[in-house]
């Protein structure tokens, strides 16, 4: 896949398609042996309108092949003005890719589903509709559904926005893939458990972990068009008197320190924890420029440690990473491809826009053009992506 050209410094490793815009990954899975990933998409430009399915694959987590586009709104049909966030079914006689189809420029959507029909899930169905927003609870949007099982039977969370400027997750049933119910709402912001994963008016792209009754529901927090942090709210994942899943929160975990990480996803595939990846953000790209805006972060694993939920470097692209090793020197700006380990007495990051930040021993940078990410040996990793590059401030913290 080609270079960006806008946006500061080209990125190498990243995936992102060869041009156009990029936002939300969708329908990731591990699927014949190969990584797929689909995402939000616009091929004409760096712009967000009438979005459509990207696609790329791998069989490393590092080199990335472009496919065709996947699909695109179908005019007339129920996502004729953007085919928006989603994730694969698998399980089914084929894969099915489940969406927030969009009719309206206020982004109301429904729920559709378009049929594999090729085993390296470049061709698909026309749209079918299977969920609408329902008009009780006094729910005002939902969108980006997330499949997964509960007691032998397949349910559905939406991200959704309640009239009073609550966030809240909605519940479905969909044992019949083609045939949604609603069964309420599942959370909301108004649980003082979940504090911590506000401000917010709609919850977005809501995916769920599970660990043997630990569940940890991922959530990107959007406030009146503002873009926030990810967040992970952990508890215990059980059953309610009807047999339905119910989580009871008890932390809610920032999973990213950056300032430019938002709507990840995630997907099993065989390994310990979940195989995820997020949009590495590119605010206010230039339209007359014609080319790519946004990217991927590099692979990561959403684990437990602790009882708490954490994002780590998938051990599969650290062991892979063609990047050149390197100890640059105070002041000496970080460019280009670089993987850097912070050695005994930490060292300084510092950024003329985004300040400084400290990094302790054994700290694990990774400098890709403009999108730099950090992934210490606690705590949450972050993510920034700015035309200027970082610098280490510190002389006397050996890298």
């Amino acid at each position: 896949m080609s270079l960006s050209t806008t946006g500061g410094a080209p990125t190498a490793y990243h995936l992102r398609p060869a041009r156009g815009w990029l936002n939300d990954p969708n329908g990731m899975v591990f699927h014949d042996g190969r990584w797929h990933v689909f995402f939000q998409h616009s091929p004409q430009g760096p712009w967000h309108r009438q979005i459509a399915w990207g696609h790329a694959s791998s069989s490393d987590l590092l080199r990335w092949r472009e496919h065709p586009v996947a699909f695109t709104p179908q005019p007339g049909g129920p996502d004729s003005v953007g085919c928006w966030s989603g994730v694969l079914v698998t399980g089914l006689e084929r894969p099915a890719a489940v969406y927030s189809g969009v009719t309206h420029a206020d982004g109301r959507s429904t729920v559709c589903l378009r049929w594999a029909q090729d085993a390296g899930l470049d061709t698909w169905s026309d749209p079918v509709v299977v969920a609408t927003t329902p008009e009780v609870d006094d729910v005002a949007v939902m969108r980006d559904p997330f499949v997964f099982w509960h007691g032998g039977h397949r349910y559905a969370l939406l991200g959704a926005g309640l009239r009073s400027g609550t966030p809240a997750i909605l519940l479905y049933g969909c044992d019949d893939i083609e045939r949604w119910e609603y069964l309420g709402v599942w959370l909301t912001g108004d649980d003082a458990a979940l504090a911590d994963a506000l401000p917010a008016d709609v919850w977005e792209c809501p995916q769920l972990a599970v660990w043997e009754g630990r569940a940890a529901l991922v959530i990107s927090l959007h406030d009146r068009g503002v873009l926030g942090q990810v967040v992970a709210c952990t508890g215990d994942l059980g059953s309610d008197e009807s047999g339905r899943p119910a989580l009871v929160v008890d932390r809610v975990d920032l999973l990213d320190d950056g300032a430019d990480f938002y709507a990840p996803q995630l997907a099993p595939d065989g390994r310990e924890g979940a195989w995820l990846m997020g949009w590495v953000r590119e605010d206010g790209p230039e339209e007359s420029a014609g080319d790519h805006a946004g990217c991927m972060t590099v692979p990561r694993r959403l684990v437990l440690e602790g009882g708490a939920p954490r994002l780590v470097l998938d051990p599969l692209a650290a062991q892979g990473l063609p990047w050149q090793e390197a100890t640059p020197l105070a002041g000496v700006p970080l460019e280009g491809q670089l993987s850097l380990e912070v050695g005994a007495g930490g060292a300084v990051l510092e950024h003329p826009r985004l300040g400084r930040r400290a990094l302790p021993q054994g700290s694990r940078v990774l400098v890709d053009g403009s999108v730099l990410e950090i992934y210490p040996p606690q705590g949450p990793p972050a993510s920034f992506r700015d035309p200027l590059p970082w610098r280490w401030a510190d002389p006397a913290g050996p890298v």
